[in-house]
């Protein structure tokens, strides 16, 4: 039977993973204002910096990757975390845009190495083949992340200016987060030993080694088309209402629904997914993708105005699906390749999706100033092109009983 990640372990680094997105790209969505004001920023160098964090991190993130096979992912972590207390502490010394850039550097230093990368592949070494689950709920943090530090963060302006706030979440990075990751360190160590207690069983490869390399490159093409468009749809759901006749009210409202759908999916994955295989589940979602823009498409080609509760429903519609794409990006390859250099393969996955996810908000922008309609054609057809990447991948995987493991890609 596949062993579980300790329960510790799994509460323990949903703690640290959602402070470390919290703090890092969830907090620019309430300090967005008074840093823009003080810094004497633009809107395009203000939201420059996650483009930065994302950038550095697509470089750092097969480095990570590799050390977290090397060394162990919650080792690794260790190391990482400092690198997210650092940058906060530079941010709250930030008097212009190079020392708010430097930051943001820093940030996407520390993102894989602290956040992302490493904690999945700790949890993959811990429980191997047992790690599904466990994998899906470190992905509620990503949800969590806006839902808690949003307010927290909005109450403290009240108290602190940005800069004590900054400096307030410096602080229990590095004296609440790395003493954390210290101590799962040393109690799971690399591979989850404990006490004595064997490692864990590899989870094994579901798909032939001489097709790997194939089922590799259609897994990037799938994870960077969706990610890309799911992360224009979250900075720019606003704006794409109101400028499909929404008003701006309703709008902000169904843009903030958006969090919601992603919680609600993944919490019912985390509840239901065991009785759901995981490529079945990818077709699913990769098919609800493009039929869930399709309402904004058909307004927007009939120049109907966007009522309200369209867009309301319309923002569940896509959050759902979306919100499972966060949980298909880490156990998707960990069901497809195995465990085995599974943080390698993390890595590999992360640099073309981080640098997606760094360009996708400013093109989509870009597009959106000229024709919305063209923003909706433009993500509908990402969405289908998407989706055949999906279908072809799943007729490399296997459903049924595991291909032997192999060491690595071709």
């Amino acid at each position: 039977m596949p062993s579980r990640p300790p329960l510790p372990l799994v509460i323990l680094l949903m703690v640290t993973q959602t402070i470390g997105w919290g703090t890092s790209i969830s907090l620019i969505g309430v300090l967005a204002a008074p840093m823009r004001a003080e810094l004497g920023l633009s809107s395009a160098e203000l939201y420059g910096g996650p483009t930065v964090m994302f950038l550095v991190g697509a470089f750092v993130a097969p480095l990570a990757g590799r050390l977290s096979d090397r060394f162990g992912g919650l080792l690794v972590l260790c190391f990482g975390t400092p690198l997210l207390a650092a940058a906060l502490l530079m941010l709250s010394q930030s008097s212009g845009l190079y020392t708010y850039l430097a930051a943001w550097l820093l940030f996407g230093l520390g993102m894989h190495l602290g956040l992302v990368t490493a904690a999945y592949n700790g949890l993959a070494q811990t429980a191997g083949a047992g790690a599904y689950r466990a994998i899906g709920i470190l992905t509620l943090a990503t949800g969590l992340c806006s839902t808690i530090f949003w307010p927290l963060t909005e109450s403290l302006l009240n108290l602190l200016s940005w800069h004590q706030i900054c400096l307030l979440y410096s602080g229990v990075t590095l004296l609440i987060c790395t003493p954390i990751h210290m101590g799962l360190a040393l109690a799971y160590g690399k591979t989850g030993q404990v006490e004595g207690k064997t490692s864990p069983p590899l989870s094994r490869a579901h798909v032939p080694p001489q097709v790997a390399g194939r089922a590799f490159g259609l897994l990037v093409a799938m994870q960077v088309l969706s990610a890309s468009l799911g992360m224009a749809v979250a900075v720019l759901a606003i704006d794409i209402f109101v400028a499909l006749g929404t008003p701006r009210e309703t709008a902000v409202l169904a843009g903030s629904l958006l969090g919601v759908a992603y919680l609600l999916s993944r919490g019912l994955d985390v509840l239901l997914g065991a009785r759901i295989g995981r490529m079945r589940l990818a077709r699913l979602v990769y098919i609800a993708l493009p039929l869930s823009i399709v309402p904004l498409l058909v307004c927007a080609v009939i120049g109907v105005p966007l009522p309200g509760w369209l867009a309301i429903l319309w923002a569940m519609l896509f959050g759902m699906p979306a919100g499972l794409l966060g949980i298909l990006r880490p156990s998707l390859p960990f069901h497809i390749f195995g465990s085995l250099n599974y943080g390698q393969r993390l890595g590999r996955l992360a640099r073309p999706t981080d640098v997606a996810n760094a360009l996708a908000p400013a093109g989509f922008a870009w597009i959106m100033a000229r024709s919305p309609e063209a923003v909706l054609w433009l993500g509908f057809g990402m969405a289908l092109l998407s989706l055949a990447a999906m279908l072809l991948l799943s007729r490399l995987v296997s459903e049924g009983p595991e291909h032997k493991h192999y060491e690595s890609l071709a």
